[in-house]
């Protein structure tokens, strides 16, 4: 007997059977008190009526003042209610059942100040003075003008309601007793068939846990059993393909996180390690116990331990010589924490480049304004046309700095952003004699000697013929400005596929720690040197995007004290590569 409580069947049939009863118990419950509901509303209703009907006879006896005791009595002995008339005020004037010259003041009984308040009051509770529960109706009464000359109250024993719903109930418990009897004979047979089902399913889920995935549950006979059993079946057949794609999912997951080049590692709260990625391991290496034996960093300790109260926070970490932003994120609440290692060394460069040549704009601008405003003011001063236009000179002079400040840096832009320059066949050699020409001016000016070799037959590249100009432009503005004495030497030479183009002086040279940053925007060497020579700063800078538009490099090598050597690579038009192409 024990063992069958203890079945799924005898918990199915128990439960159903106790589901029935407090159904039953809810039934009567809901039954009974709608029942009494409807019969107190009944009550009410008629006690109201016949304050209606009364309402006007006692108006006219109040009117007239004479004593309604004796009508009261009589009226209330005949309709088998109390009635009880209140003067306002709240002085019992007259009761059927009590003596009214005893009874207490009544003004302040709720359906008293309801009825004075909505023309009706109701109310139900224990009487005092008659020692039982009763149903309270009260309506004012009110002469042709609307005075009020007193309340008119009807009252049933509430008692009297006991007898009727009494035998209402006990053939209420009646019906549900069989019903309830139905039911658990229902619920027994419907609970053996459940649970046969169910204990067969039972039993082949056992089995596969245990690894036996050949086993099946047998169908029944009721529907949804049957449908348990061929879930339970189907689910039977696709558990080991799941466990293999779970498998499988699991490789690429961890191949995933092992082929990002960012760190990546998990702990637990202690610090200790749990995962690492490759780019981890590969940089501390194999796997450490803990990730302060890694890396020692009191951002990164700081970090690690407003995790766990926020969640997720975000910093940035110095690690060696590399800046790095940390994501760090708790993915399993109070033990594991997992931290991203994204390297921004690049970004902060480049963010710091930024700022200097945002900072070196605003101070080759500011120069050549601030002097320019200077000769201006004292251009007004000027005591003669001559010394005026000495002024105008130097204005003049500094505008045509601006300006070409301004158009190295519009070209550069271009160039940055790969402004679509139409290519075409262009003769390097004929541009080269161009600028010769003007080179060998400047450098006659200077006393310097100017040595060119070049091919007999015409260079051709692809590329666009102004950048070109400009870039030999540069390369020999440069190698001028920067030498006092001695030579300058141009050469021009082609292989089968590329042509090199060879700048070579005999000038002060560049120390070696300057070298790595001779191509970027506004950097200089001497800058006293470059300003008074006209420069703005970009003519290297210029000379390395053009190079790179045209798919060329640039080379550049230097002694101090000796001079420079710039090599500048170019592809001969018939060996030129399209944009793109590897």
């Amino acid at each position: 007997m024990k063992g069958w409580f203890n079945s799924l069947g005898a918990r199915i049939f128990l439960v159903f059977a106790l589901l029935m009863a407090l159904s039953c118990l809810g039934i009567y419950a809901l039954t009974s008190r709608e029942f009494k509901t409807f019969y107190i509303q009944r009550e009410k209703e008629s006690l109201l009526q016949k304050d209606r009907i009364l309402a006007p006879f006692f108006a006219r006896l109040l009117l007239h003042k004479e004593d309604p005791q004796p009508w009261v009595k009589k009226m209330g002995d005949a309709s088998g209610v109390r009635i009880t008339l209140i003067a306002p005020g709240g002085k019992v004037l007259a009761d059927s059942q009590h003596d009214p010259g005893t009874m207490e003041n009544h003004w302040h009984r709720p359906e008293v100040q309801e009825a004075l308040k909505k023309g009706v009051g109701a109310s139900k509770r224990y009487s005092v003075t008659l020692n039982t529960h009763l149903l309270y109706v009260a309506i004012p009464i009110k002469d042709a003008r609307g005075n009020l000359l007193g309340v008119l109250r009807l009252s049933y024993h509430l008692s009297s309601l006991k007898r009727p719903l009494f035998r209402l109930e006990k053939r209420i418990l009646g019906g549900l007793f069989f019903l309830l009897l139905f039911a658990s004979l229902l619920a027994l047979f419907l609970s053996r068939e459940v649970a046969k089902g169910v204990t067969q399913v039972a039993s082949a889920a056992q089995a596969l846990s245990q690894g036996d995935f050949q086993v099946r549950a047998p169908m029944s006979k009721v529907k949804e059993l049957s449908i348990l059993a061929g879930s339970f079946n189907s689910m039977a057949d696709s558990i080991q393909k799941t466990f293999k794609q779970v498998q499988e999912e699991r490789e690429k997951l961890n191949a995933l996180i092992s082929a990002i080049p960012d760190l990546v590692v998990a702990t637990d709260k202690k610090g200790s390690i749990l995962f690492a990625n490759q780019a981890f391991k590969a940089r501390y290496g194999k796997k450490p116990a803990s990730i302060w034996e890694s890396i020692r960093s009191p951002s990164l300790v700081d970090l690690f331990s407003r995790v766990w109260d926020e969640g997720k926070v975000r910093g940035e970490v110095a690690l060696e010589n590399s800046q790095y932003e940390v994501t760090a994120l708790v993915i399993a609440p109070d033990r594991e924490v997992l931290l991203l290692f994204h390297d921004v060394t690049e970004k902060a460069r480049l963010d710091r480049m930024k700022t200097e040549f945002v900072a070196n704009v605003s101070h080759e601008l500011k120069t050549p304004l601030t002097v320019m405003k200077g000769y201006i003011e004292t251009l007004e001063m000027a005591r003669s046309l001559e010394e005026a236009k000495g002024f105008v000179e130097v204005v003049k002079r500094h505008t045509d700095r601006m300006t070409n400040l301004v158009s190295d840096l519009l070209l550069l832009s271009s160039l940055e952003e790969g402004k679509d320059y139409k290519k075409g066949k262009v003769d390097l050699r004929e541009i080269a004699l161009k600028v010769l020409e003007w080179a060998r001016h400047q450098a006659r000016e200077k006393g310097l000697q100017l040595k060119q070799k070049l091919p007999d037959e015409p260079v051709e590249v692809e590329g666009v013929a102004h950048l070109l100009e400009q870039l030999l432009t540069n390369l020999l503005s440069n190698a001028i400005n920067y030498t006092d004495q001695g030579w300058v030497s141009f050469e021009m030479e082609t292989t089968r596929e590329q042509v090199q183009v060879i700048i070579q002086d005999t000038g002060m040279g560049i120390p070696r720690e300057h070298l790595p940053r001779v191509f970027e925007r506004f950097y200089r060497v001497d800058p006293s040197r470059s300003r008074a020579s006209g420069g703005t700063g970009l003519g290297l800078a210029i000379v390395k995007h053009i190079v790179r538009f045209h798919g060329g490099t640039v080379e550049l090598e230097s002694r101090e004290g000796e001079g420079t050597t710039i090599t500048v690579i170019l592809s001969l038009q018939h060996h030129s590569k399209s944009p793109g192409e590897p």
